[in-house]
């Protein structure tokens, strides 16, 4: 499943590389993927009965955030220091995936293969976030790029990861908290304005 996430991710990010669309798709990843690893921190805790390590799960969201505000820049810029910087962010946001990795164990092996698989999807975003940024040059673009469909397919991400959190483990605590932690593609006012068209 995570191969096939990356070559879809990857695939889609190639035909908006050159524009600034690639902005917008590199906050639609993050969007999703950074609730989706601190949703797995909240399984480990809920599982392991010990409180989320919230210190992680804060710098994830700020990693997150500094990686969108980056983006934009580079893309405003086009310069190698703010490209390098760019990667230098996204570089720190993957050790913040690997720290959620290695907190990722649980005894009960039910819940421990749902965290597998959730971990699985998630790391694939890291190439899909690379995949997304255009390389460290000055940016060009087209009117094929411009008229290139956005990035992934999104919903194939959040579905696939919303089937899998859901699943049902026979851990009580932590199957009663999982339908609460879903991710969704979309704003929770779009989704509440489409009066629940966008998910």
């Amino acid at each position: 499943m995570r191969k096939v996430l990356i070559v879809v991710l990857s695939f889609a990010l190639l035909s908006t590389a050159c524009s600034t669309a690639w902005v917008s798709t590199l906050d639609s990843i993050l969007a999703a993927a950074a609730p989706a690893l601190i949703n797995i921190l909240q399984i480990v805790s809920i599982a392991n009965g010990r409180p989320m390590n919230s210190n992680l799960a804060a710098k994830i969201n700020g990693d997150a955030a500094a990686i969108k505000t980056l983006a934009s820049d580079f893309a405003k810029d086009g310069g190698s220091s703010a490209c390098n910087t760019l990667q230098n962010a996204v570089a720190t946001y993957q050790v913040d995936q690997t720290l959620v990795l290695q907190l990722a164990q649980v005894s009960d092996s039910k819940t421990q293969t749902k965290i597998s698989l959730l971990t699985d999807l998630v790391s694939g975003t890291i190439g899909a976030i690379s995949a997304a940024i255009p390389a460290c040059q000055a940016p060009t673009s087209s009117a094929e790029n411009a008229s290139a469909e956005p990035l992934l397919k999104l919903r194939n991400f959040v579905a696939s990861y919303n089937v899998i959190l859901t699943a049902k483990t026979g851990n009580a605590a932590v199957d009663a908290v999982t339908p609460k932690l879903v991710i969704h593609q979309h704003s929770k006012v779009a989704r509440y304005v489409s009066l629940g068209y966008l998910k």
